[in-house]
């Protein structure tokens, strides 16, 4: 990374820190959601369908592996949205300075791994006082999968629709993604819904939290759909900061 790329993710972390309503985000919303959802819950078994098979687990540590991958996309969504729309106006000045594109975006995309990390982090901090997942790295990595796909689509959705709008869909998009439709309480989902953004992702997850082995394919998908998406999410940048 070149010393420009460094001042331009220096300058995106401090306007960050101007925004206090998301950072107060980044540490309540996953104890609020994550906790919440754990200490309401009877802690009785319930049969899970994972990978084609019936797994008993107890519903405080299915409501905290459950309710992880929700938090995360949300919040990581919302950090690439936030990350877009704070972005544009700074960009405009930048270019006329003589940053190039490629260095704008590579500025925008290394800020936005640093806050799925965070998101994944903080998230993590409160769903493993309630889980113990079989395979730790496993749900380690499907969770920062998650963020990644999710944060990408934020900044997506940053460049086609302003912040109310764009915050109101990163809000609820996970909610339908993930919450109604990756649900393995669920027995007979629609075939349709693996193509949804967090299908592999949530998959190898909850795989990692209650079996002690996971499908290697739901680890490929999750991966290439976060390339996939990034390649998206790089032309899109790359057309906002490009000198016209």
């Amino acid at each position: 990374m070149n010393g420009r790329v460094r001042t331009l993710a220096a300058m995106g972390a401090r306007e960050f820190a101007r925004t206090p309503v998301l950072l107060a985000l980044l540490v309540v919303l996953p104890v609020y959601v994550i906790g919440v959802f754990v200490l309401l819950v009877d802690d009785t078994a319930v049969p899970l369908t994972i990978d084609g098979s019936v797994v008993n687990a107890e519903m405080s540590a299915f409501a905290a592996a459950f309710m992880t991958p929700v938090t995360v996309a949300i919040l990581a969504g919302i950090v690439g949205l936030f990350l877009m729309q704070s972005s544009q106006a700074a960009d405009d000045r930048l270019r006329l300075a003589g940053y190039r594109a490629g260095e704008l975006v590579t500025a925008r995309f290394g800020l936005l791994v640093v806050g799925t990390l965070l998101v994944t982090a903080a998230s993590l901090a409160v769903a493993l006082t309630a889980v113990t997942p079989e395979l730790l790295g496993w749900f380690v990595l499907a969770t920062v999968l998650t963020g990644l796909t999710y944060g990408i689509l934020g900044v997506v959705v940053g460049v086609v629709l302003d912040r109310l709008p764009g915050v109101y869909v990163m809000l609820f998009a996970p909610m339908v993604d993930v919450l109604m439709f990756q649900n393995p309480l669920a027995t007979d989902p629609p075939t349709w819904t693996s193509a949804l953004p967090g299908h592999y992702a949530t998959e190898l997850l909850f795989a990692a939290t209650f079996t002690t082995s996971v499908d290697g394919t739901d680890a490929v998908a999750a991966g290439g759909y976060v390339l996939l998406l990034l390649v998206l999410g790089t032309g899109l940048l790359y057309r906002t900061t490009a000198v016209e």
